[in-house]
């Protein structure tokens, strides 16, 4: 059985489609077809039976997928250790970050790499928090600053790093920053919030539920990036729910905060890696690099809370 057979077989379970496997392989689809009989000789089995559309996975060939994606994941680390001692520091790092805090964290870390002589690469990924720890788990990142989940994943290690600070925003000349007002007057502003999936929209949900109150009614969901949230919300009377960091960052500008009965709320970031994941020489400049840019920051960050 040969690694280049596997990963083959990985990318064709993928696709369901052997044409469309082969495109993405760049290799012709008879040496993919070849590659596959191939490894079902060595195995004895039958990975792939036809489909009106391509191709499905067997029974065999669904465990067989399941324990390749392991074995996929174990090449790419002797990869990046043999990298790492051929390169000493140098090399490639992926690195994952949820938006708020690429402005005061990650921009900073960056800096100070660009600045030196080092001969790092960067991959940086600006995701939510579910997204990045599904691809750190997956081998497409090999460290993320995401929030830790109640449930933390066994194949992931964690290292806290800061609290992240969340509260509802409106537009600086919004009424509701001009009066008291009640959970119920909050309710029935215009909204604009990230779908029912996502934590924050579940605190602002969670805010009204617990008190008595009918939540409000969402005006505007958007599964899009803080950028575009602080746009619409500088523009406009609707009211969101942001992080500290992004408020206090550039683009919470025009931006305040409300007061209580509005509520706010706190989650812990952590930095994540593989706990089966070679952590190269790389990944540990950056490490230390992104916790040295959170001791610089954060603290003024919390100050302004």
């Amino acid at each position: 059985m040969q690694i280049k057979d596997v990963s083959a077989f990985v990318k064709a379970a993928e696709a369901g489609n052997l044409h469309v496997a082969a495109e993405r392989i760049g290799i012709t689809q008879p040496a993919l077809t070849k590659s596959i009989r191939r490894l079902e000789t060595a195995l004895a089995v039958q990975l792939f039976e036809r489909t009106a559309r391509g191709v499905a996975l067997t029974p065999v060939g669904t465990v067989l997928y399941e324990r390749s994606r392991t074995l996929e994941l174990l090449v790419d680390d002797i990869r990046t250790e043999i990298a790492d001692l051929k390169a000493g520091d140098s090399g490639l790092v992926r690195i994952g970050a949820v938006p708020a805090v690429v402005e005061s964290v990650v921009a900073p870390m960056l800096g100070r790499f660009m600045d030196g002589d080092a001969t790092l690469r960067f991959d940086i990924q600006v995701q939510l928090s579910g997204d990045l720890l599904r691809s750190l788990q997956t081998g497409k990142l090999d460290l993320a600053i995401a929030t830790i989940p109640p449930a933390m994943p066994a194949e992931l290690n964690v290292t806290p790093l800061a609290a992240l600070r969340s509260s509802v925003v409106a537009r600086a000349g919004h009424s509701m920053l001009a009066r008291p007002f009640t959970l119920a007057e909050l309710a029935t502003q215009k909204w604009l919030l990230p779908p029912s999936d996502i934590l924050l929209r579940q605190w602002v949900t969670a805010m009204f539920v617990d008190n008595g109150v009918v939540p409000p009614s969402v005006d505007v969901q958007a599964d899009a990036s803080p950028a575009i949230f602080a746009a619409l919300v500088r523009n406009t009377n609707l009211l969101t729910a942001m992080t500290d960091a992004m408020l206090h960052s550039s683009m919470g500008a025009g931006l305040a905060s409300l007061p209580a009965p509005a509520h706010r709320w706190e989650i812990q970031l952590g930095l994540f890696w593989r706990r089966k994941g070679v952590f190269s020489k790389a990944m540990t400049r950056c490490r230390d690099q992104l916790q040295s840019a959170f001791s610089a920051t954060w603290p003024l960050r919390a100050a302004n809370t």
